[in-house]
Protein backbone atom coordinates (compact mmCIF):
# COMPACT_ATOMS: atom_id res chain seq x y z
CA UNK A 1 0.00 0.00 0.00
CA UNK A 2 1.23 3.47 -1.04
CA UNK A 3 1.56 6.47 1.94
CA UNK A 4 0.36 9.66 -0.20
CA UNK A 5 1.00 13.17 1.07
CA UNK A 6 -1.38 15.26 0.62
CA UNK A 7 -0.10 19.07 -0.24
CA UNK A 8 -2.25 21.93 0.68
CA UNK A 9 -2.83 24.08 -2.21
CA UNK A 10 -1.85 27.79 -1.71
CA UNK A 11 -4.68 30.06 -3.52
CA UNK A 12 -2.94 34.06 -4.59
CA UNK A 13 -3.97 36.09 -2.07
CA UNK A 14 -7.12 38.06 -3.52
CA UNK A 15 -6.67 41.76 -3.50
CA UNK A 16 -8.35 43.60 -1.00
CA UNK A 17 -11.39 45.27 -1.94
CA UNK A 18 -10.74 48.77 -1.94
CA UNK A 19 -13.81 50.25 -3.11
CA UNK A 20 -16.07 50.17 0.19
CA UNK A 21 -13.32 52.61 2.56
CA UNK A 22 -13.20 54.37 -0.41
CA UNK A 23 -16.96 54.98 -1.20
CA UNK A 24 -17.30 55.77 2.80
CA UNK A 25 -14.74 58.48 2.88
CA UNK A 26 -16.46 60.00 -0.49
CA UNK A 27 -19.68 59.96 1.63
CA UNK A 28 -17.80 61.78 4.49
CA UNK A 29 -16.54 64.21 2.46
CA UNK A 30 -19.38 65.03 0.86
CA UNK A 31 -21.66 65.44 4.48
CA UNK A 32 -18.90 67.69 5.76
CA UNK A 33 -18.75 69.82 2.68
CA UNK A 34 -23.09 70.20 2.43
CA UNK A 35 -23.01 70.98 6.43
CA UNK A 36 -19.41 73.64 5.98
CA UNK A 37 -21.78 74.97 3.44
CA UNK A 38 -25.03 74.97 5.46
CA UNK A 39 -23.03 77.19 8.32
CA UNK A 40 -21.42 79.54 6.33
CA UNK A 41 -25.05 80.64 4.96
CA UNK A 42 -26.05 80.70 7.96
CA UNK A 43 -23.44 82.70 9.28
CA UNK A 44 -23.88 84.89 6.51
CA UNK A 45 -27.58 85.38 6.50
CA UNK A 46 -27.39 86.47 10.32
CA UNK A 47 -24.47 88.90 9.64
CA UNK A 48 -26.26 90.68 6.67
CA UNK A 49 -28.23 93.70 8.20
CA UNK A 50 -31.78 93.36 9.44
CA UNK A 51 -34.41 94.66 6.94
CA UNK A 52 -35.44 97.94 7.26
CA UNK A 53 -39.42 96.53 7.26
CA UNK A 54 -41.53 97.01 4.84
CA UNK A 55 -40.78 98.64 1.39
CA UNK A 56 -42.34 101.87 -0.11
CA UNK A 57 -45.77 101.16 -1.76
CA UNK A 58 -46.37 97.72 0.04
CA UNK A 59 -49.96 97.56 1.21
CA UNK A 60 -50.95 95.77 4.48
CA UNK A 61 -54.23 94.75 4.58
CA UNK A 62 -55.60 94.73 8.21
CA UNK A 63 -58.65 92.66 8.71
CA UNK A 64 -61.42 94.55 11.05
CA UNK A 65 -63.89 92.77 12.89
CA UNK A 66 -67.79 93.46 11.88
CA UNK A 67 -68.99 96.21 14.11
CA UNK A 68 -71.28 94.90 16.35
CA UNK A 69 -75.21 95.77 17.21
CA UNK A 70 -74.20 99.35 18.62
CA UNK A 71 -72.85 100.11 15.46
CA UNK A 72 -69.64 100.51 17.10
Amino acid sequence: MAATIEVPVRRPARPQHRRFPALIAVGVALVLAVTAALILIAVARGLAPAHAGHLTGTSIVVPHPAPGPSGN
